[in-house]
């Protein structure tokens, strides 16, 4: 029996388009995976294990610093932090002293994504000294854009009233937060319109952003291909309720050298 959480349930829509989309909008995905703090993984040089298995994929190290300030004197205190990065395609893994993540900023679909996510365990196993982690996070940060339509004509209405409703003028700024939770895990969604003021457009062209945080607490290493699963799913459920028709039409189309 595969295993379950109660976290699982936080959301009931249930997407029939998992295999529909030919792109994405996708600007980052980030899965982080804490553990019991062991205090030697903050020292300046990284575990040699870990680093030589996944030296091939990412022979890139850096280091950078940590810093926790807290109340009164001598609660300050820093640990490194070790990153590994890949030559090409935007991948990076860092590892602290209670947690490895692993993040990119060129996705391509969520199987090479899950095979990097268990690689970095099979290599993080051999030095965390613990069978299971803390807490396993998964998060998708999506940004919509169009060229052709009004940006909010991509997202599910029900996100969106109060701007199309045209009882407001003059919005600068807009966005909605929810958060699930259950003892097991939980769910954060964020929504709204953001500005690219970066661009030369004038006035900035809005787009839209989709950003979905899911975790599971306490989960066995032997559980996380089973929870990097249905995070995956549960994520993907709420990403695509968070369209509309158009939204769904728009990923559907094949759009030659457009990136997501």
């Amino acid at each position: 029996m595969s295993a379950r959480w109660k976290a699982d349930d936080l959301v009931s829509t249930r997407s029939e388009n998992v295999n529909r989309y030919k792109r994405h909008f996708l600007k980052q995905a980030v899965c982080e995976l804490r553990f019991p703090t062991l205090m030697e993984l903050g020292e300046q040089r990284p575990p040699s294990s870990f680093v030589k298995a996944l030296r091939k994929e990412y022979p890139i190290l850096d280091m950078s610093n940590e810093f926790t300030v807290g109340l009164g004197p001598g609660n300050s205190s820093s640990s490194n932090i070790h990153i590994l990065r890949s030559t090409k395609g935007g991948w990076s893994i860092s590892l602290k002293e209670n947690s490895v993540s692993i993040e990119t900023t060129a996705y391509s679909g969520f199987d090479n994504l899950r095979e990097r996510v268990l690689q970095v365990v099979e290599a993080a196993e051999k030095i965390i000294d613990s069978d299971f982690f803390t807490r396993i996070g998964l998060r998708y940060i999506n940004i919509l854009k169009s060229d052709d339509e009004e940006i909010t004509n991509l997202v599910n209405p029900c996100l969106t009233c109060p701007i199309t409703s045209k009882l407001f003028t003059g919005i600068s700024d807009f966005g909605g937060r929810m958060q699930l939770v259950s003892e097991d895990g939980g769910c954060l969604f964020q929504h709204g319109i953001q500005f690219n003021r970066a661009k030369s457009e004038t006035p900035a062209k809005p787009e839209y952003l989709i950003d979905i945080d899911t975790y599971r607490s306490e989960v066995l290493l032997s559980d996380t291909a089973a929870a990097i699963d249905i995070m995956h799913r549960q994520a993907f459920d709420l990403f695509d309720w968070s369209l509309s028709d158009k939204g769904r039409i728009s990923l559907s189309t094949d759009i030659k050298n457009q990136r997501g």
